[in-house]
């Protein structure tokens, strides 16, 4: 009678490690590509809670409070305007903070003041007077938010609307 061996041989434990690699390798890859689904979507939400932010604080605070954007730096920062003086408030850097880079229409960077009544200013300039760029307020500004391959996008009307 023949003893039974007992075990796995090498071949076997070499196609299970390699069976195992493919399918971490598979896994890891899905991971990423909704991390950075994740990422810009976040960003995109991100942007238009300070968009609100601002509108909110120019309606409670009876001044005028400017979002500006800066595609070049990808980051966004608010300001208080009392006059012509401007005071820096709080700001976001999305590709520090989120890994999301920031785009517009030919990378114009753009500010929108946000009135004490709630909507946006358009004798400040709603957008436009920087890198001697200047959009008419009939314009709507698209602002995107990407990172490697994936994209979202947000509208902003003359007026201060965010259609996301």
């Amino acid at each position: 009678m023949k003893s039974r061996r007992r075990g796995f041989t090498l071949i076997e434990l070499v196609i299970v490690i390699l069976i195992g690699s493919i399918l971490t390798g598979l896994a890891l890859n899905s991971f990423q590509n909704v991390q950075s689904r994740f990422a810009v979507q976040s960003a995109k939400r991100v942007y238009m809670s300070w968009h609100q932010r601002a509108r909110s604080r120019a309606i409670e605070s009876g001044e005028t409070i400017v979002l500006f954007v800066w595609p070049a730096g990808d980051s966004a920062a608010t300001l208080s305007r009392d006059g012509s003086t401007f005071r820096w408030g709080d700001v976001q850097h999305f590709d520090d903070e989120l890994g999301v880079s920031l785009e517009t229409q030919g990378g114009y960077s753009f500010y929108t003041c946000m009135t004490p009544r709630g909507y946006a200013d358009t004798s400040c300039g709603s957008w436009g007077a920087t890198y001697g760029y200047t959009a008419t307020f009939s314009d709507t500004l698209r602002l995107r938010f990407r990172q490697s391959a994936d994209t979202a996008s947000v509208l902003i009307l003359p007026m201060g609307q965010v259609i996301g």
